[in-house]
Parts: structure tokens; sequence; C-alpha cells
């Protein structure tokens, strides 16, 4: 029994499962035929090794970071395969002591049956609430005696029920707060939390686990009950005045201005390809209005441009005329073609048939 002792004390065992330990040695003690495997079924205590060793079946299904319940029914399922005997065999103090241990990485479920409000509060009062938990605190860290000031209350809430119903029944009617102590410095001092009826289910996590020094364990603390918005009781308080004016303030002041600098600033000149170069007759044809010249006046001069030469482009054709764009267009649909594919795609040529007449 000694030299099962020392091996035991080898086996690193999670902490929080000494209850547990001590079931499972009671009952093996007694057990000489199942004593041998004592070790291997207090080594499924461990996460790891009982992960490890559900990969090889499928059920119970295995969850990374499941519910405690989840681990407990793997661990009947290896414990009792490993001492061939069925789940049913288990006696009651193993079962009762393996519900009561808190398994490491599993969602600690041990608070689900609490009852929390969720209570939206203005922003005015959680900052001041921050900042007071705040002062406390390195107030705390610089006198040991200024922790019992971080615990005093920071109000005090009145509810009201109907005094007819039945206790089972009763339900809140009505719900005030108020605000003390140096928290309630510059905020209003009276609210009512009125109810804001919700049908979606929720719960409140956090991820710090009382006792356990492993790291951050998610824990379930409690489901809401109640969905409460925090209001100020009276809207002629002075302090809520005060607020809201301080508030529109800050809403109003521009958090981005235009300031003057006298330090010189050099941007980089335009590539070449990107410059526009505009010729007189251009800056001209921009600031005055062009004359529509009679069509046959027109037809004969655009002959006489395709005699320089044979192709031309819009922009062109429309310096060398001086004509407006449309009237320009009409004309050359006429007695001229837009070539679309080639050498010469996107400019101008008289049609075939002018062109055998100018040839004779």
């Amino acid at each position: 029994t000694r030299r099962m002792s020392r091996e035991f004390d080898e086996y690193d065992l999670p902490a929080g499962s000494e209850q547990t330990q001590d079931a499972v040695r009671e009952w093996l003690g007694k057990k000489r035929e199942l004593a041998k495997h004592t070790k291997t079924v207090l080594g499924l205590l461990d996460p790891v090794r009982l992960g490890a060793g559900a990969v090889e079946y499928t059920k119970p299904e295995w969850k990374k970071d499941g519910p405690p319940s989840m681990y407990r029914a793997h661990w009947r399922y290896q414990a009792c395969k490993v001492l061939g005997i069925a789940e049913s065999a288990l006696p009651e103090s193993v079962t009762t002591a393996l519900k009561s241990y808190l398994w490491p990485t599993a969602l600690d479920t041990t608070r689900a049956e609490r009852s929390a409000w969720l209570v939206k509060t203005p922003k005015f009062v959680s900052n001041a609430w921050h900042e007071a938990a705040a002062a406390n605190k390195s107030s705390a860290h610089d006198d040991d005696d200024a922790m019992g000031e971080a615990d005093d209350a920071i109000g005090k809430i009145q509810l009201f029920v109907d005094p007819f119903q039945k206790d089972a029944q009763k339900a809140m009617t009505f719900c005030t707060m108020e605000l003390s102590g140096q928290e309630a410095s510059g905020v209003p001092k009276s609210y009512i939390l009125a109810n804001q009826p919700s049908d979606m289910p929720m719960h409140v996590f956090s991820d710090v686990r009382e006792g356990s020094t492993t790291g951050p364990d998610i824990t379930l603390e409690a489901k809401v009950n109640l969905k409460l918005d925090m209001r100020p009781r009276s809207v002629d308080d002075v302090d809520y005045h005060r607020v809201s004016k301080e508030r529109m303030i800050k809403a109003q002041t521009k958090t981005r201005v235009t300031q003057s600098s006298s330090e010189m600033r050099f941007a980089p000149l335009p590539k070449a390809r990107n410059l526009v170069r505009f010729t007189d007759a251009a800056v001209k044809a921009k600031t005055e209005k062009k004359e529509r010249m009679e069509k046959k006046a027109l037809e004969n001069l655009v002959f006489t441009l395709f005699e320089r030469q044979s192709y031309w482009s819009l922009k062109q054709l429309l310096l060398e005329t001086n004509q407006p764009g449309d009237w320009l267009k009409q004309t050359l649909n006429e007695i001229a073609v837009l070539n679309r594919r080639g050498p010469n795609m996107g400019l101008w040529s008289l049609q075939d048939m002018y062109k055998n007449q100018a040839a004779k």
C-alpha cells in the first residue's frame, strides 16, 4: 500500500480532484481484482489523458471545452472499460464525488441556476463608477486599510410588488435606485429601473474561475431573468440638466479643424503624358461661340482638307473647320467614313465614291 501511495504521489493529477481521488481509492481498495487499475483510472481525471482516449470511439461524443457533464460521461465510459465493468456498477460515492469535481478547461456551470439583472446604465453613471473603482484600487495599493472603502455600498435599490399576489407569483411592479457615496458626486442621484421585457434567453459569463491557477477558464455566472433600463427619476434634476448640457456641448464640438500653416510644401510636377497642350485655335474654340456654315460650303471645305491628307481625326477637323461638333459630324456621315479597325482606327476618310471622283 505504501509503494502504491508513492506511485500516486508521482502521478500529477489536477487540483480540485482530491475528493474524487479519495472516493476512487476507497472503492478500488476493497476490490482486489480491480486495485491494480487504480492509477490508470485516476489518470483519467486529467482532461488531456481523457481526450486522448476519446479518439478511439465516437459515442459519447467528445467536444473541446465541453460542459462538465460531457467529461463525466467520458470518464465513466473509459474507467468502466479499463475495469471491465458496467457503468451501473459504479458506487454512488464515486458518482457523487465526480459531480463535485470541476474539470479544468470545462465550462463551470455550478452557478447556472443563479439569477442576475442586466441593467443598461447611462454613460455618465458608468463613467463615474469606473473612475471611483480605479481610485479605490489605487488607494488600496497605497494603504491596506483602504480596502474596506472599496466594499462600501454605491446605492440602494427599492423593489415594489403587489402584496395581494401569492408568493410564488409575486413579480416586481416598480423599482427605484438611489446612488450614494463618492460615486454619486456630480451625477443625478435618483433613478427608475424600467423593466424591458425580452424573450431572448441570456446568460452571464466570466473568464476567471475562483481558486484556479491554470489560467482563464469560462464560467457560467448566472441567468439573466430581468432586463432593466436605468433612467433619471426626474428630468428637472439639477445634476441631470448639467450633465445633459455638457453632453450636448461635447457633441457639438468639432473634432476636426482646419488650420493654416506657414510651412512651404512642394507638390510633384505632373508627368509629361498628363499635360494637355492647348493651341491658340483650341483656346479660341472654347471661348468663342461657333457659327454654322452653309452645308455646301462646309462640304467643300472638308473636301479641301481631305485633298491635303487622307485621314483626319475629329479633333483636327474641329480645329480646322471651327464648326459645332454635331453639325460637322452630320456632314461627315454623308461624305466620309470612320475607320473602326486597322492602322487608321478612329480616323475619318472620304467614302470610296468621293475618292474616285477626286482621282478623275
